[in-house]
């Protein structure tokens, strides 16, 4: 992919081999292409409570520099007019808005978010584009008061998926697969495809 990168961060409650089977998944939507991850391991659940609490109230936790390091390498190979995809699920969410929110325009712009079942909406006007989706059976992203309030118009509610779980949060949930495929193809077809 000459023209930019495919990245993903998921939430804190997934598992290594979640994260490994996300990446796949990744990949094969787009074509073979190299996706980049950051795993943020689950620690305990209080641990892992904590870290959503700081991540919420905009502290820059480890996964946030991660993000931002990544994309510094990312910018020095493609170059300053490559665009980022950058993939994040749940309390990923968090560390993607963060990492956003301390990075310098110039970055920001070159930043795609696809944000699936997120912790906190992911704000159009924090990067170059972004697209929240929420299952109609999950109710984490409305935890995210303020974002509602601000930017609930940028949220799309999917209907679940016939096969999905009842709590319909899951990262492989097959809600997700089109919406996936559809950022990933106009990703490939505006900035990261053969021209």
């Amino acid at each position: 992919m000459p023209n930019g990168s495919i990245n993903v961060i998921n939430g804190i409650k997934n598992t290594e081999a979640e994260a490994l089977a996300t990446a796949a998944q990744l990949s094969k939507y787009a074509q073979g292409a190299k996706v980049h991850g950051i795993y943020n391991r689950s620690n305990t659940v209080f641990v892992d409570v904590l870290e959503c609490i700081a991540g919420h109230a905009g502290f820059h936790t480890p996964p946030v520099q991660l993000l931002k390091d990544q994309w510094a390498r990312e910018i020095a190979i493609y170059g300053p007019e490559a665009k980022i995809f950058q993939r994040c699920h749940s309390g990923g969410a968090d560390h993607v808005k963060n990492a956003l929110l301390s990075s310098p325009e110039s970055v920001r712009q070159q930043i795609i978010v696809l944000a699936l079942a997120p912790s906190v909406i992911i704000p159009r006007k924090l990067c170059f584009e972004s697209y929240n989706y929420v299952s109609r059976n999950d109710f984490v992203t409305y935890l995210d008061l303020m974002g509602q309030l601000n930017h609930g118009d940028e949220l799309t509610v999917l209907d679940p998926h016939p096969s999905a779980n009842l709590w319909d949060h899951g990262i492989s949930s097959p809600t997700f697969e089109a919406p996936l495929q559809l950022r990933i193809n106009e990703y490939l077809k505006n900035y990261g495809g053969k021209k």
